[in-house]
């Protein structure tokens, strides 16, 4: 049975690759397959499924004989990032063979150890576990150590899980969660004292980032809820203000603040920080049981006037609330839903949820914020992401089809134009004729080099000018002693001729050395031509018959894909109508909230309404 899906962050998926492209020494391995290469760029380009697709595809064609291990732990990384947690297992237990790397399969049994926690099969997760070797890296030791003490305490071995994370030696940005998941490990051993000791450290500690410093308002929350309910409230007190006012958790910590008040008879120091609540969002809980709490504490200090008139507001605080519920609850099915699940469209395959305040305007958007962080939320949200790039991804292939269509008749009618004018230069057969004339000109090399005739060599502009001067001496040669200076003009032409023949006699040893070596360089050449004109004829008769091929595997990607289309969309439909449900039921649950605290107020109201009666104080 198929997994449940759920989140990889970046980082993780980034440990995979860094892991897999490192030798045991851990020095960087080049690239050494090209189509590995390729996927290494589509990967740190975010662009996942492209990378996913190209390097199951180098895998099936046996591409990546160089990186064969740094590919499957690749390849298991972003399966498991897309929820393919069946694949991604079967592939990480391939690299567990006996002459498996001990590094890689650490790795491995990592992962295996992490598909079986987030499945909830914990005891499968810590047997993967122990075999799983401790890394030099710390911050792989502290993701170790903190996957191996949530192991612990999904099986209810808080202790062990304390003690492994006391081991832990993290780098900095690491130290605080796993000394936040050691304090609610110590609590829930019973180690209050201990517990108390870690949480009070951390949230104590000042600066870093806005992640840190939200981490440690929650340790502080978490620890002053914890002593009130322990009835320590003047201690709680204390880790609650620590909540910074303009934090995530500052609602939580008002709240439990002016209920460690109550608990010291302190009602009027109470009221400051429930008034200040009152000033917020009103959707939200603390915000709404502060609407009850209010008029208690006025109750409390016999403000019975004051009481009323909170009571009454409250009341009708939750009868708003609980119409606007139903109006979110109407839009739950309607185009507001399908505004919000349309924000994670953007983009191709990478990015989340956007921010939280551009659910704004979708009128059940304000009641959902609870709910965003869910992992079971963000992972069928993600699905609907996925499945939504998956079905414009096919869709954007079926209109491709008939381009592939147009391609295949394009070269079909190339073929049919240029394949008369092969056949008939092949019929007069170029490399027979090559042959002859290559054979024509080493006889004349032949006969110029035993001739010892530089003038066979002479470029055609010294041939013209030997020419020439041999016309002139001719025709001298030709005149009558009678004519005047025909004795001198023979000896100048001669003179002439004999300088010229000096020039071409001077390069005549370096001209026959080139030209043997370019007979030389062509020989090979004219020996290949005859099985070139065997291969271009065979590959003519080849092209005709490969035509039809690509008509019927055209015809069964085309078939696929609209096989697949109807999947993916029942599949995507099945996403939203999930988030439908867990948008459903998160209202629900608070409609439950807002019926039972207008029941307490206006039962609340009437209590304060008699006590008002026996004090012979007039109602308001």
């Amino acid at each position: 049975m198929r997994g449940k899906r759920f989140s990889i962050p970046l980082f993780f998926l980034l440990l995979t690759l860094m892991f897999g492209s490192h030798t045991l020494s851990g020095q960087p391995r080049a690239v050494r397959d090209l189509h590995y290469g390729e996927v290494l760029f589509h990967f740190y380009q975010q662009d996942y499924f492209t990378a996913i697709t190209h390097l199951m595809m180098a895998r099936e064609q046996q591409q990546l004989q160089h990186h064969t291990e740094e590919s499957e732990l690749l390849l298991g990384g972003l399966q498991l990032s897309y929820g393919m947690l069946d694949e991604a297992e079967q592939g990480f237990r391939k690299l567990l063979g006996a002459d498996a790397d001990p590094e890689t399969a650490n790795r491995a049994w990592f992962y295996l150890a992490k598909i079986a926690y987030q499945r909830g099969l914990y005891e499968r997760a810590y047997t993967a576990l122990q075999d799983a070797g401790r890394p030099d890296d710390p911050g792989k030791q502290a993701e170790l150590l903190l996957l191996t003490a949530n192991t612990h305490m999904a099986l209810g071995q808080n202790n062990e899980a304390a003690e492994k994370l006391k081991e832990a030696r993290a780098p900095e940005d690491l130290q605080e969660y796993l000394l936040i998941n050691r304090g609610i490990a110590l609590l829930r051993a019973g180690q209050i004292d201990e517990g108390r000791h870690v949480l009070d450290r951390l949230g104590s500690r000042a600066g870093g980032n806005e992640e840190l410093r939200s981490l440690r308002d929650r340790a502080n929350l978490g620890l002053g809820y914890e002593l009130l309910r322990m009835g320590e409230a003047e201690h709680a007190r204390g880790y609650l203000e620590r909540v910074r006012l303009r934090g995530p958790y500052m609602q939580a910590a008002l709240l439990g603040a002016g209920w460690a008040d109550v608990e010291l008879n302190h009602y009027r120091s109470a009221l400051t920080p429930w008034l200040e609540l009152l000033k917020h969002s009103s959707f939200d809980a603390p915000v709404q049981e502060a609407q009850l709490a209010v008029p208690y504490a006025f109750t409390k200090l016999g403000d019975n006037r004051r009481a009323i008139h909170y009571y009454q507001a409250a009341i009708t605080h939750y009868d708003q609330e609980q119409r606007q519920l139903e109006d979110a609850s109407a839009a739950i099915g309607s185009e507001a839903m399908l505004k919000l699940l349309d924000q994670v469209n953007e983009g191709t395959t990478g990015g989340w949820l956007h921010s939280i305040a551009e659910l704004e305007d979708v009128p059940a958007g304000p009641y959902l914020v609870d709910i965003l962080s869910a992992n079971s939320f963000q992972e069928t949200l993600k699905d609907y992401r996925d499945l939504g790039y998956l079905d414009r991804l096919l869709t954007h292939w079926q209109e491709s089809i008939t381009l592939y269509y147009e391609m295949v008749d394009a070269r079909r009618q190339a073929y049919q134009q240029h394949a008369p004018q092969i056949r008939a230069s092949l019929e007069q057969d170029h490399a027979r004729m090559l042959a002859e004339k290559w054979n024509t000109f080493r006889d004349a090399l032949n006969e110029i080099e035993s001739d010892d005739d530089p003038i066979g060599l002479a470029s055609s502009k010294e041939k013209q000018q030997w020419r020439k001067l041999q016309s002139i001496r001719e025709t001298l040669a030709s005149l009558p002693d009678s004519v005047s200076r025909r004795q001198k003009l023979q000896e100048r032409s001669q003179w002439l001729q004999g300088i010229l023949y000096w020039q071409i006699q001077k390069d005549y040893k370096t001209r026959l050395w080139n030209v043997r070596k370019q007979l030389a360089g062509l020989e090979d050449d004219i020996t290949e031509a005859p099985h070139r004109h065997n291969k271009v004829s065979a590959a003519l008769e080849n092209v005709k018959s490969g035509f039809s091929g690509y008509d019927e595997r055209i015809n069964a990607l085309r078939q696929r894909i609209l096989e697949l289309q109807p999947k993916v969309r029942l599949a995507r439909a099945g996403a939203a109508t999930e988030i439908r449900k867990m948008a459903t039921n998160e209202l629900e649950q608070r409609r439950q909230r807002l019926v039972s605290y207008r029941s307490q107020a206006r039962y609340a109201l009437a209590r304060t309404y008699d006590q008002l009666a026996h004090s012979g104080e007039s109602r308001p």
